[in-house]
């Protein structure tokens, strides 16, 4: 049981961020700037991460974690940022938040399935290339 809680925990806590995630995009999206309530975002995100590195690591030093900044750390931030302008500015042109967030995701995985196969040597099956076309297909008949 503790397993399955600890295979599951992480998967769940993802689900339902993101949805809060893409309810709250929305709203800012229609703020007059967007990017300043992006900037307070990005101020409690940074609060809570100092207080859940200080729980969960009680012994460690959080500014010898920081520095010197890991490169991919850097990426992530510049991923992150991309993610969240990119998200709240298609809801700003008016993308619906059920079809906007298929879109990305589809194309997303995708791009994700290119990656793991030239980056990582990751192969698909001939089922996996079915269900990959079953769901372009799903995508069409939603996004149409």
């Amino acid at each position: 049981m503790n397993h399955l809680f600890a295979l599951w925990w992480p998967v769940l806590l993802v689900v339902l961020a993101d949805v809060f995630y893409q309810v709250c995009a929305r709203k800012l999206s229609s703020y007059r700037s967007p990017l300043a309530a992006l900037g307070m975002t990005y101020l409690v995100s940074a609060f809570l991460c100092a207080l859940l590195f200080e729980i969960m690591v009680p012994e460690g030093h959080i500014l010898q974690e920081i520095f010197p900044p890991h490169p991919a750390a850097l990426l992530v931030g510049l991923s992150i940022t991309g993610l969240e302008v990119g998200s709240i500015y298609m809801y700003r042109v008016g993308w619906p938040m059920n079809i906007g967030f298929l879109v990305y995701t589809a194309l997303a995985i995708v791009a994700l399935l290119v990656v793991g196969h030239v980056m990582y040597g990751e192969s698909l099956r001939g089922m996996q290339y079915l269900g990959v076309l079953l769901a372009a297909a799903g995508m069409f008949c939603i996004v149409r």
